[in-house]
């Protein structure tokens, strides 16, 4: 992390921007929460494996991380951020879904949202721990039940999510973003065919730390152009790549083809990761589990 990070927070939010910092909390004492909130953070999401301390531990690699994870979470609901607490679900941890979330909720969190496993860097080596398309199905429709009664957001980056809602509600509820699931108001369904599904240069796009822009921070490689060398809305406003992920029509496979293509899409990141092709079908839906089965026989040669 920069030395200067205070200092770079504090001008951000001098020129209006939102700040919200993702971490795994380890660092975060009362002094340290303190700090964040004079410099003008907004959100704090915390990273947490699982709610029994050997599983994150094991994960993470670290002993005890767990606790400090945990002071962590308790110094910034304390300091009055809007916390939340984020964990990268895998066939590891997906039994313990139920109990984070109960977790989360005692400890005063206001968000909890579950990632997608996405191929991507070190994940790479470990595929064989993102859980199956029915794996997938059934978290999400866990999660869309635990939101109508917790008492705490409960959302999740898998574009599925939105189908989900969809589908176990009758219509009544809709996952406009990644963000935010509402009642299905007209206004708010026609928002959803809009900005719907995976915001990966649509909605958003991810600026490096040397100044490329990528499409989504879990496409690392796929730069798309420097702010060192253009501005930063002609890449926004003319990108190749951006635009092909704006046009669900190019979609392959059967996220083409697909009813919920405009509200879902796939996981861009996912289909990059698997195949290479930010186009490609997204192998986490249970109408591409087709496709699942081939990357894990891939992944075992």
């Amino acid at each position: 992390m920069r030395r200067d990070f205070y200092k770079v927070a504090m001008e951000a939010r001098k020129r209006g921007m939102y700040i919200a910092l993702a971490t795994n909390g380890t660092l975060i004492t009362s002094r340290v929460a303190r700090k964040l909130k004079e410099c003008g953070v907004d959100y704090v999401e915390i990273s947490l494996d699982a709610a029994t301390p050997g599983i994150h531990d094991g994960f993470r690699g670290i002993p005890r991380s767990f606790e400090r994870t945990l002071n962590g979470i308790k110094n910034c609901v304390e300091e009055g951020f809007f916390t939340c607490v984020a964990t990268a679900v895998t066939k590891l941890n997906m039994p313990e879904i139920p109990r984070l979330i109960e977790l989360a909720r005692n400890m005063g969190v206001r968000r909890f949202i579950a990632f997608n496993f996405i191929p991507v860097g070190r994940a790479k080596n470990i595929i064989d721990l993102d859980i199956t398309p029915e794996q997938r199905e059934e978290l999400l429709g866990l999660l869309f039940k635990k939101s109508e009664d917790c008492g705490i957001e409960i959302l999740s980056t898998a574009p599925q999510f939105a189908r989900v809602c969809l589908t176990l509600s009758e219509g009544r509820a809709v996952a406009p973003t990644h963000f935010y699931v509402g009642h299905a108001s007209w206004n708010l369904k026609v928002l959803a065919e809009f900005i719907g599904g995976c915001g990966a240069g649509r909605l958003y796009c991810a600026l490096q730390p040397d100044g490329d822009v990528t499409p989504c921070v879990f496409m690392p490689d796929m730069v798309v152009g420097s702010i060192k060398v253009q501005p930063f809305l002609d890449i926004w406003r003319h990108g190749e790549v951006m635009w092909k992920l704006r046009d669900r029509d190019l979609l392959k496979g059967h996220c083409g083809n697909c009813e919920y293509k405009y509200v879902c899409g796939g996981c861009r990141a996912r289909a990059l990761g698997y195949f290479g092709d930010v186009l490609a079908p997204d192998p986490g839906c249970v109408n591409n589990k087709e496709f699942f089965v081939k990357c894990l026989q891939s992944s075992n040669r």
